[in-house]
């Protein structure tokens, strides 16, 4: 799960190390960059009410099947894309295609070591920002290097290797259910509490984390750095969010009474004051290098005990379902959230207030989560299975 988490966020985080060449080639402003996040959003966020009918009545490998065989057409469309109408719906393809990838890692997990399942859902989702290093590392230099037709033609090939080589799922109990049965399912899961408060709360999260992968290297040219040392502090960055989600998925097993509320809430805390902390830095790359893995590890690390959390509050054949539902609600933070931070960028000319809109907002949401988040928890205990109806 973690080697198919990981390849799909390389197909799906691609815009990040390629902002830079396709604002240039394509001749974009910060709110149409922005908006390029926003398709693959809105992509993951449309299939996502559909997830939990090809995870949890296909398996997970027969859905990542289909996931991967959807980003393969996305990375198709962006290849040969001619124009930006284009290129969004190339990518909205790719959205679509990795919003079955998670849910379909999380039910894998939860079926195959819950209860001792906190620390395996950290590694597996150490995936997401191996991948979006791995694209970085590869697409990259091939841009710089070749075209930006290059690394498209990369993500392709990539794509439609993975389709034709994961096995589909054989011997898998398939629930034979209807859509009617489905659809009475999704609006019952919908309106569980739990589940609303913390994808509800998390959508501020997933905000901060998409505008800053969206526009990190943008900032750090800004600052005067190159190209090449611009791309290195990403690496640098997702380095750190693969350490954070090891890192806070291993201490989610050791804080006392293993409260996801506590670790959740000091993570979102520690987020908002390095979006601050942004602002303070010099032309320093020794210290910008300090922050880009600081950041990386908290305000992309928070991943790994967000997963477990909408996990553990699913019934465990639903588990699909339940991570739909919240991709939704958290989609919608990037889809609405990043053009706005492209917005603010725009009509101010600096990165300064944006970094500072999302570090107060972030201190917020971790002061409301900590201080009303156990009454929508306290159903949940430490091994993660449900003690009463909520």
């Amino acid at each position: 799960m973690l080697i198919f988490l990981t390849l799909g966020n390389f197909m799906n985080s691609s815009y990040s190390p390629l902002n830079t060449f396709i604002q240039r080639d394509f001749f974009l402003d910060s709110i149409q960059v922005g908006f390029i996040t926003s398709a693959i959003f809105l992509g993951s966020i449309t299939v996502s009410f559909i997830s939990g009918f090809f995870v949890d009545r296909l398996g997970p490998y027969s859905a990542l099947k289909v996931a991967y065989g959807v980003m393969a057409l996305g990375a198709l469309i962006i290849t040969f894309s001619t124009s930006y109408l284009m290129l969004i719906a190339g990518y909205f393809a790719i959205g679509f295609g990795y919003g079955v990838v998670t849910p379909s890692t999380n039910s894998a997990i939860m079926k195959e070591y819950q209860p001792n399942h906190t620390s395996k859902m950290g590694i597996k989702q150490a995936g997401v920002p191996l991948g979006a290093a791995v694209s970085v590392l590869i697409l990259s230099p091939i841009a710089f290097e070749n075209s930006l037709s290059a690394a498209f033609l990369t993500i392709l090939a990539s794509s439609a290797s993975i389709f034709l080589i994961i096995p589909r799922e054989r011997g898998y109990h398939r629930n034979k259910e209807g859509s009617g049965r489905y659809f009475t399912e999704f609006l019952g899961a919908a309106k569980n509490k739990s589940l609303l408060f913390i994808s509800g709360t998390i959508i501020f999260m997933s905000w901060a984390q998409q505008s800053l992968l969206a526009f990190f290297v943008l900032f750090e040219q800004s600052k005067g750095f190159g190209v090449e040392l611009a791309e290195t502090l990403l690496i640098t960055l997702l380095i750190g969010s693969v350490i954070g989600r090891l890192f806070w998925g291993f201490m989610g097993d050791r804080i006392p009474g293993k409260s996801r509320i506590t670790l959740l809430s000091l993570v979102i805390a520690l987020s908002g004051i390095l979006f601050i902390m942004l602002n303070l830095t010099d032309h320093s790359l020794i210290v910008a290098g300090i922050l880009a893995f600081l950041i990386g590890m908290n305000a992309i690390g928070w991943n790994s005990t967000y997963v477990t959390m909408v996990s553990e509050i699913a019934p465990r054949t639903k588990v699909g379902l339940f991570s739909g539902i919240s991709f939704v609600i958290i989609g919608l933070g990037t889809v609405v959230g990043t053009p706005a931070s492209g917005a603010i960028i725009r009509y101010t000319t600096s990165y300064t207030i944006l970094w500072t809109v999302l570090g107060i907002s972030l201190l917020f949401v971790s002061l409301v989560f900590i201080i009303i988040g156990k009454k929508f928890f306290r159903g949940i205990d430490g091994a993660g299975t449900m003690k009463d109806s909520l």
